[in-house]
């Protein structure tokens, strides 16, 4: 993914000021990516990050200590994402709660995040915001143990997921008996 280098220069000045604030916890550094990547236009999550106002405003305030709510709304944010896509989105939020560490609100917020970032059509770590695919596999192990647990092979997240779905579905679009023998080994397993 390219994007102007003003654009990250303003994602990294962002991101120091929200972890000059931060709250020890283990989702606060990449909340702070995403939240940085997303108020400088980078990644696909819409206005407030895709959350509810309540828990947009309770998310900045548990980690990052901010008293009032972050202000600034991007003008070309959109309100939500393809809303076809809701359904969707729904069932991947409840796949990855299936899975959650804990009931906790932080653990919900990062299930909604990655649900909303898998409309985009970019890697699942580009289009949530995070700055490499590391972090997105640390926070997805640390949110959703058992589900990451099951990526034994390294898939890329967003077809990992995805495969999750159509399996608990019954449904096996490849025809491959087995990755290794698929045409498309690459495509699912190789680098980003």
């Amino acid at each position: 993914m390219s994007c102007a280098p003003n654009r990250h220069a303003g994602r990294e000045l962002q991101f120091s000021r929200l972890m000059q604030q931060a709250q020890f916890h283990p989702n606060t550094r990449p909340l702070a990516q995403i939240i940085a990547s997303w108020h400088s236009g980078i990644g696909v999550l819409p206005k407030r990050l895709g959350l509810s106002r309540e828990a947009f405003s309770e998310l900045q305030r548990s980690h990052f200590g901010l008293a009032r709510a972050w202000r600034h709304e991007l003008y070309n944010s959109r309100e939500r994402l393809d809303e076809r896509l809701d359904d969707l989105r729904d069932e991947l939020l409840r796949l990855l709660l299936q899975h959650a560490r804990d009931p906790s609100p932080s653990v919900r917020w990062i299930a909604e995040l990655v649900a909303t970032a898998c409309q985009g059509s970019n890697h699942l770590w580009e289009d949530l915001g995070v700055w490499d695919r590391s972090t997105l596999s640390q926070l997805l192990s640390y949110n959703f143990p058992t589900l990451a647990a099951l990526n034994t092979r390294d898939m890329k997240w967003k077809k990992f997921l995805f495969k999750q779905l159509c399996e608990a579905e019954g449904i096996y679009i490849c025809r491959a008996p087995s990755c290794d023998q698929c045409t498309d080994f690459d495509d699912c397993f190789g680098p980003e």
